[in-house]
């Protein structure tokens, strides 16, 4: 099994981030997970067997203020998975994307530190997990032959949300999709639009600050 977990991330708004920073982030991100895989891919196909995972992030799946840099190369890995895996399942190869959440692990306490305030109340509104929790869903959702692996109640209406036409596992997540995707669809607006009131109170109050001073 390949687990292709590099990564790390940078946030701020689109105008402060340098373009030299995207591409980094690129090349850490996607490249970082490119490279692995193809030097393992051929041998798995000679074999017949294998198992290839992309560790995403929620931010893989929902773009949120702050994330304009980051959230491109965590997206770029599910096009990725999506087109390996149609390529390699005739040679009985199991790819899977991951999703986890906010991770308790140093890079993600060394990205707290300079958070933009936006991107930091955004993030609150869920809560952190630990990473032996979040390692162990997906090694159990990879060696399953999961293509989807989510954590979390928030992640698990995630990954109802994004399927779309992403390789199903089960006919359990074909039922799942169709009975929940609407009311989820429902309860995602009522985020986003919390999420949207947050930005909107951070303008106005820097706002009030810069005419103050």
């Amino acid at each position: 099994m390949l687990v292709n977990c590099a990564g790390t991330s940078i946030n701020g708004k689109f105008e402060d981030i340098d373009t030299c920073i995207f591409e980094q982030l690129m090349a850490v991100n996607y490249l970082g997970s490119v490279y692995p895989t193809r030097a393992v891919v051929a041998k798995m196909k000679e074999r017949r067997k294998g198992r290839i995972v992309f560790v995403s992030s929620q931010a893989g799946q929902i773009g949120i203020f702050g994330y304009s840099a980051y959230s491109a190369t965590k997206y770029a890995l599910r096009g990725l998975a999506e087109s390996l895996h149609m390529e390699v399942k005739p040679y009985n190869i199991c790819v899977t994307v991951a999703y986890p959440p906010d991770t308790d692990t140093p890079g993600f306490a060394q990205e707290n530190q300079n958070k933009v305030l936006e991107t930091k109340l955004i993030s609150e509104a869920s809560s952190i997990c630990q990473p032996d929790y979040v390692a162990k869903i997906i090694v159990k959702d990879a060696v399953e032959g999961k293509f989807a692996s989510s954590v979390g109640t928030d992640g698990h209406m995630l990954r109802i949300l994004t399927n779309g036409m992403a390789p199903v596992s089960s006919i359990a997540e074909i039922l799942e999709s169709i009975i929940f995707l609407g009311i989820f669809r429902l309860l995602s607006l009522y985020f986003i639009a919390g999420f949207d009131n947050i930005v909107r109170r951070c303008m106005v109050e820097k706002e009030k600050t810069e005419k103050t001073d």
